[in-house]
């Protein structure tokens, strides 16, 4: 899809969410604005991810969202960053998310690092002091 095809698909998404919004019940009070908003955030993300992700690549991503949801997130972060940077040439394959799963262990590998130290006792002069 040209890029000229692809903004003419979000606008007249957006324009289709705010009818929405403003065809909701305005009497429910601040807290439908925040989940409108949500919601609303919900929906671009999910159009985004529809338009970056072939179906292999969808449904990879559906099972690792069950088993891991914030590394899920990460990467529907990352795809929908290089979406709105341009860096997509065309849909992401399940190789591709393959790869971009192993960048993203490869960081938190590197963040995560957990050091133990234990002490070790002479305990030879203990042992004389207790007749068990």
């Amino acid at each position: 899809m040209a890029d000229s095809e692809l903004e003419a698909i979000r606008a007249r998404r957006m324009a289709e969410l705010q009818a929405q919004q403003g065809g909701q019940g305005a009497g429910l009070g601040g807290n439908s604005a925040e989940s409108g908003d949500k919601s609303q955030q919900d929906e671009i993300r999910a159009t985004i991810l529809a338009q970056a992700l072939d179906n292999m690549a969808r449904e990879r991503l559906g099972r690792i969202a069950m088993v891991k949801p914030d590394r899920a997130r990460a990467i529907e972060n990352m795809i929908i960053r290089m979406a709105q940077a341009r860096q997509l040439r065309g849909k992401i394959t399940e190789d591709d998310l393959k790869d971009m799963l192993k960048k993203i262990s490869a960081q938190n590998d590197q963040s995560t690092k957990i050091v133990v130290n234990r002490k070790t006792y002479d305990d030879s002069e203990s042992e004389d002091e207790y007749d068990l």
